[in-house]
């Protein structure tokens, strides 16, 4: 694993939406653009996983969340214009079938 993938999990491993807004969001806004989740292997897959667990997607509004940020900080984006992308594929496949239990996932029930 790549030590920054290792820190930026670590930074916003308790934090499920951060991890939606960073590139959609921060990587711009921000100006934390060294990186994106998307370039991070073990991070993307995590964030795909997550958005395609039951119910996920449905609560999340990129156009909404961008134009919020965009919009209400004026001494980082004194003209208001909100970004058009990036793109997000967040339903492409997210390999992490291997890995264990899915983040939405129940620990499997066993009997006595």
């Amino acid at each position: 694993m790549d030590p920054s993938e290792e820190v930026v999990g670590k930074l916003l491993g308790g934090r499920r939406l951060e991890r939606g807004r960073f590139d959609a969001v921060y990587v711009g806004h921000f100006k934390c653009n060294l990186r994106r989740i998307v370039d991070f292997e073990h991070l993307s897959g995590y964030l795909r996983d997550l958005y395609q667990q039951p119910g996920v997607d449905e609560t999340v509004d990129f156009d909404h969340i961008k134009r919020h940020y965009y919009m209400t900080h004026g001494s980082i984006n004194p003209t208001g214009i909100v970004p058009a992308g990036p793109l997000l594929d967040l339903d492409a496949p997210h390999g992490r079938e291997g890995v264990g239990a899915s983040p939405g996932a129940s620990a499997p029930v066993t009997s006595p």
